[in-house]
């Protein structure tokens, strides 16, 4: 197995290896991470189950209210708000709670929508309630108990949630726990007082069953009552916490159950109440918001701390995921060190030597950086390369003269185009091809005319301008696939693959018309016009080879010469002109 491969092969296990602690102990901090959050969470939506049983709870006493007198304006406005308060409080409890999250939250989801359907039956009853003239006991009362059932569901999701958030705090339970008691607790505030509606509206003594549903009551608050004092007694309870409870112990079991016993006694006694429905509520639920006061102080202080240990989650996540990125980058630090130090240049030196056995030289030899022993191993390296390149250098220079003669004896050392020997070679080759493929060409052959009197006359320098001068035009008559050449003294010619004899005979007489058209600008200022003949023979069953297609273009050739010259003549119309 090659070096490269087993550094490979070892960075990787080494590399796995170190990840897999590293990922464990990320995996460990995210998944704590993530339950103090999901904790929070849940805090937050049993925040909202308890609003949404407080406003429900509220919403009763308004329900109080508009059954024990006649309902007017102001009554059913209220009414209207409230109802508008606890849909607000419901919806939002709804839509934070996702179905799918845990089955703490649909336990709690299920709780809900039950409650939602429970209240609105509950409102049905209190509006046919409200809109019979004449009300009995049984009736209100009835739709009072209706309210009464909307509460418990919404407890359960209370206790669901509250359930889930201190499996993730466990040290959370205990205010957790004290808020759900006193959401509790404002319930059961509540029914006591809707229990003395029916006879307040009603200007009556209490029943014997009402004074017992009263005393149970009583006895369910006061149990509640003990059970949060019991919690409040340990000794981490914070000062606020301390104080709210002190605020609800002077208001609500003061001031508000003195009230109550007041109208219990007055009830007991038949006497007149001191107050009517309305007055019993402006009084009593005031006093039941310290319930509240003390319920949020606690949900306050359970979300503070649950919020920092989220952020002791955060902070422990963000210091394994550090800790694990310094850890790969030191060892990638070490892997390329490691690399950059031995086993590059080890890799280097054996492929260096391999191209330099094969004759690939390009490749330059590092500068060692060390004086060690991959030092020397480079700078031997090196001095074999630089005579091997010398060598190779040699060989090349005498290549390029090889080459530079090749093709010199391929190119007219006057036109620069092909000469007659590149030009037979290329087009014979091009003519079988064509011939093996059925493909069309054109063969065109043409001299310039009265070359010899240019000779005679200008001198022989004019007649090498004029030569050149034709040959730059045919270099830019030709597209591409088409072959030209010096033929012989004055004399070219063409070949070209596009089109049979038709295109041959459109290309030599558009070449013919650029050469009249373009005479040759002396350097004494004059011009020389200049003319030529052109023949033209396409491949054919006659003629399918480059000798027989020379010579019907030349037989067409001079048919031109002879019938005035500067023309076009294809081969076989010169005899029918003859």
């Amino acid at each position: 197995m090659r070096l490269s491969r087993i550094f490979i092969i070892a960075t990787a296990l080494l590399f796995v290896l170190v990840c897999l602690p590293l990922a464990w102990i990320i995996s460990s901090e995210w998944s704590l991470y993530r339950a103090t959050d999901d904790g929070l969470e849940a805090i937050r939506i049993a925040r909202l189950a308890m609003v949404a049983a407080e406003r429900v709870a509220y919403e009763r006493g308004p329900a109080n209210a508009l059954l024990g007198t006649a309902p007017d304006q102001d009554k059913l406005k209220r009414m209207s708000q409230v109802r508008r308060d606890s849909d607000v409080a419901l919806r939002t409890l709804l839509a934070a709670l996702s179905p799918g999250a845990s089955s703490d939250h649909r336990q709690a989801n299920q709780s809900a929508q039950q409650a939602r359907r429970q209240l609105n039956r509950a409102r049905d009853a209190v509006d046919a309630a409200a809109a019979t003239p004449s009300r009995t006991t049984a009736r209100m009362m009835g739709a009072v108990r209706q309210m009464f059932d909307v509460i418990p569901p919404l407890l359960e999701a209370v206790t669901a949630l509250s359930a889930h958030a201190s499996a993730v705090h466990p040290q959370l339970a205990n205010p957790l726990s004290g808020a759900r008691l006193a959401t509790e607790l404002r319930e059961y505030a509540g029914r006591l007082g809707s229990q003395l509606t029916a006879a307040l509206a009603l200007g009556r003594p209490l029943t014997a069953d009402e004074k017992q549903e009263v005393d149970v009551l009583r006895g369910r608050i006061e149990q509640l009552h003990s059970t949060i004092r019991l919690r409040l007694s340990v000794p981490a309870t914070p000062p606020a916490t301390r104080q709210a409870a002190r605020l609800m112990e002077q208001r609500y079991f003061g001031a508000g159950m003195a009230l109550v016993d007041a109208v219990v006694r007055a009830g007991e006694q038949g006497r007149a109440y001191p107050v009517d429905t309305a007055g019993f509520a402006a009084r009593y639920v005031p006093t039941m918001a310290t319930i509240i006061t003390l319920r949020d102080t606690m949900l306050s202080a359970a979300a503070t701390e649950a919020l920092q240990q989220h952020r002791a989650a955060l902070h422990h996540l963000l210091s394994a995921v550090a800790l694990g990125v310094i850890a790969l980058l030191a060892q990638l630090a070490l892997f390329f060190y490691i690399r950059r130090q031995l086993v590059q240049p080890l890799l280097s030196a054996s492929r260096l030597l391999t191209d330099i056995a094969q004759g690939r030289l390009e490749a330059a030899v590092p500068e060692p950086r060390r004086d060690n022993e991959i030092g020397e191993v480079l700078r031997a390296i090196a001095a074999l390369r630089r005579s091997s390149l010398e060598k190779r250098t040699l060989e090349q220079e005498r290549q390029r003269l090889i080459d530079e003669l090749t093709e010199i004896s391929r190119i007219d050392f006057l036109t620069g185009i092909a000469n007659r020997r590149a030009f037979t070679e290329a087009a014979e080759a091009e003519i079988s091809r064509a011939v093996r493929d059925g493909a069309p060409a054109a063969l065109i052959l043409f001299d310039i005319d009265h070359f010899k009197q240019v000779n005679d006359r200008h001198g022989h320098d004019v007649g090498d301008a004029a030569l050149t001068h034709v040959a730059s035009l045919i270099a830019r008559a030709c597209r591409e696939g088409d072959l030209a050449g010096r033929y012989g003294g004055e004399e070219f010619v063409m070949l070209t693959g596009s089109g049979g004899e038709a295109a041959g005979a459109v290309l030599a007489e558009r070449l013919r018309a650029g050469i009249a058209e373009s005479p040759l600008r002396l350097a004494s200022g004059q011009t020389l016009a200049l003319t030529a003949s052109f023949g033209v023979a396409a491949l054919d069953d006659t003629h399918r080879t480059l000798h027989s297609l020379l010579q019907a273009a030349d037989h067409a050739l001079y048919a031109a010469k002879r019938q005035g010259r500067n023309q076009v003549v294809r081969a076989g119309q010169e005899e029918n002109e003859g």
